[in-house]
Parts: C-alpha cells; structure tokens; sequence
C-alpha cells in the first residue's frame, strides 16, 4: 500500500491569483469538459499541473533560480528531473487548488500567488500515458509563502550543499515520490548539468518539454523584469 499523501496545511490553501492565471481558475471538470484545441472530439481524460517555483534568496548573488526535484528509482521515469506538480483530483476545489496540493504533498512549500501560466504560447501540453490514458498538463509560475516547508514532526532540508543554496526556501520532499532537490539557474537547466560540492550533477529532465518550459518561465521573468512589472501585475 502506497503511504498516505502529507496532510493539508492547517487552514488549507489560500492564495492570491494574478490576471494572467484567472483563466485557470476552473474546477477540473471544466478542462476535462473541453474538447483539446485543434480536435473537435477528442478531450483529455485526466488534468495535471506543474509548478514553476523561482526564488531569489540567496545572499551571494541575485541569479533567479527553479526549484527542481529528482523522481524516485521506483517511479517510472527513474532519477529524471522535474518541476513539483501531479494529477489535480475532481474533489480539488478548482486546478489551481490542485496545483496547490501537489506543490505542498510533494515540497512543503505553500502558495502565496498563483502567477501565470506558462508553456510555449501558452499551450498546455497533451500526452499519452502508458496506459493510453490522454492527460492535459498545465504548469503555472506560483510564489510561495517563504518559510513554510513541511509541518511540525518532518525534518526540513533547506537545500544549502556547503553554503551553496544559503538563505533559499527550505524543501520538504516527499521520499516515496523523490529523491532529492536543487536550486538551479537557467544557465544549469540549459546545460543540464550543475556543480555540487565540486562534482558534477547531470539534469536529465523527464522530457524536453520539461526542459523547454523551464527555460519558459525564466524567459517570462526576464521579461516582466526589463517592463518593470511585478508578480501582481502579471
């Protein structure tokens, strides 16, 4: 038997939700209800969601960088590298709350903003599980209540490999789900490699379009940055 997901924070999930994340604010029946764009019949038969989590906590430098996290040998996809995220469940109050969910099951981390969605135009991505099952994924920028990992009883990993990640959001990992964690730039998710404790880390991501809206989101950042737009405004 699976072990149980981490409960709930006290209190549940309460976030704020920029204009440009409105649009996902639909209970999953609603995405599951909608034919995919291009097909007049075909509609996804499960709905998951993605968080792109970035922070900018670390002392040394003012590099955004992406929370990451390496699948379990277990899970398919074996030590393949991924943002936090999963199905969204129809008792979810509505997707972003299923995003929500993951991100806390998954991290310890909790929501402050769900920001925008992001893929390349804006397109969720549609694939096949093994089972033939057509699942619709959409991943979503969300920041993130700093300090919050985990709850009483769990030991916090905040992530700071020789005073590397010093001063980032500490990272509860669920270890049936995950093995580890890492905080890393667009230059180290474009390379797929990072430096820890001078060996080198391979970032093999779980596809390329993993990979791609990675590199996404930190395209949209850079941008909101150089228009002088903040999370609020996105």
């Amino acid at each position: 038997m699976a072990p149980l997901p981490r409960p709930p924070p006290p209190g549940g999930f309460t976030f704020s939700i920029s204009p440009s994340a409105t649009h996902l604010n639909h209970p999953t029946s609603h995405f599951l209800s909608t034919p995919l764009k291009g097909s007049a019949n075909i509609r996804p038969q499960a709905l998951a969601g993605g968080a792109l989590v970035f922070s900018q906590s670390a002392p040394d430098d003012t590099l955004d960088r992406i929370l990451l996290l390496q699948r379990a040998p277990h899970d398919s996809m074996p030590l393949r590298w991924e943002i936090p995220g999963g199905a969204c469940d129809p008792e979810d109050e509505s997707f972003l709350h299923g995003v929500a969910r993951e991100m806390w099951e998954e991290a310890g981390l909790v929501p402050k903003r769900m920001v925008c969605q992001v893929g390349k135009d804006k397109k969720p991505q549609v694939f096949l599980t093994r089972s033939g099952k057509v699942v619709l994924k959409i991943s979503v920028e969300v920041e993130i209540v700093e300090g919050s990992a985990g709850f009483a009883g769990e030991e916090e990993m905040d992530g700071n490999v020789d005073g590397k990640w010093k001063g980032l959001p500490k990272v509860v990992i669920d270890p049936n789900e995950h093995v580890r964690f890492v905080w890393a730039t667009e230059e180290e998710c474009r390379a797929g490699r990072m430096m820890i404790e001078g060996e080198e880390l391979k970032l093999n991501f779980t596809h390329k379009e993993q990979r791609e809206t990675i590199l996404e989101g930190f395209e949209i950042r850079r941008r909101r940055a150089l228009e002088g737009k903040n999370v609020e405004d996105a």
